[in-house]
Parts: structure tokens; sequence; C-alpha cells
């Protein structure tokens, strides 16, 4: 089965945000929580950011020249569907972070949230949010008609 250019487009932004995620949150966790160095945590995330970009852009550029990049109708209802899965994961993923917040002051636990851990944990909600929506998507293009 051929697939569109925008399913081609979620696959590699999906393999790429992977990619990026597996190898910064577990540092980006380690860094905020020993803040003895918060400058590492910036250089860091820049260049998260900048892999990001360069293996998107590079990916994205291949599939244009190759495909084209078209959409229809379907594309964009497949795109609402998804953005709207995307939105219900954000949502539960930051009441639990802000009942986590809430149970560790209430109940006085030895970890205390720093503003760092708690901005590495926003960022990592909007990338689960992202990433549910990636895989709505594929699967929104695998299995509609």
């Amino acid at each position: 089965m051929n697939m569109t250019f925008k399913e081609k487009s979620a696959w590699g932004s999906l393999v790429a945000l992977a990619l990026i995620s597996y190898w910064f949150f577990p540092a980006a966790f380690n860094a905020a929580s020993h803040a003895s160095d918060p400058g590492r945590l910036v250089w860091l995330s820049i260049g998260c950011i900048v892999a990001l970009i360069i293996m998107e852009g590079i990916y994205q550029s291949v599939i244009a020249a190759a495909d084209g990049g078209g959409s229809d109708e379907r594309d964009a209802l497949i795109n609402l569907k998804a953005e709207r899965i995307a939105g219900y994961v954000l949502g539960i993923a930051l009441f639990s972070l802000v009942g986590r917040i809430i149970a560790v002051e209430a109940f006085e636990v030895a970890e205390t949230m720093t503003a760092l851990t708690i901005a590495v944990s926003i960022l990592f909600t909007l990338t689960v949010s992202e990433v549910a929506k990636l895989i709505s998507q594929i699967a929104y293009y695998r299995f509609s008609a």
C-alpha cells in the first residue's frame, strides 16, 4: 500500500522525535534533579532542538522532493481527529503532573520537585502529546479506507 506524503511525514516526525526524546529526557531529568549546573540543561536543550530541526528538515525535504506534498480533505480530517486525541492526552498528562506536584507538597515526601524538574516534566507531557498525535495520524491513515 502506498503511503501519502502526510503519512510519510508523520512517520518521519515520529521517528525523529522518539530518537531525540530517548536521548534528551533521561539527561534532562538528571540535569534538572542535580541542578548544580543549570547551564548544562540549557545547552542540552539547544543541542536537541538543533538536532531535531536538522533531522526533520532533511527528511521532509527528501520526501517532498520525491512525492510533491499535496494534501486533501482526508488529510485535514485525519489531522483534526489526531489533534483531538493529542489534546486529551495533554490534558490528562498535565492534570496528573499537577496532582503529583500537589501530592509531593501536601505529603512532604522526601522527593522535592524543583522548578527545573517541573519544567522538564511539562516538556515531557508536551512531547507525549505530540507522539500521541503522530501515532493517531498513522493509525488513521493505516486503518481508514
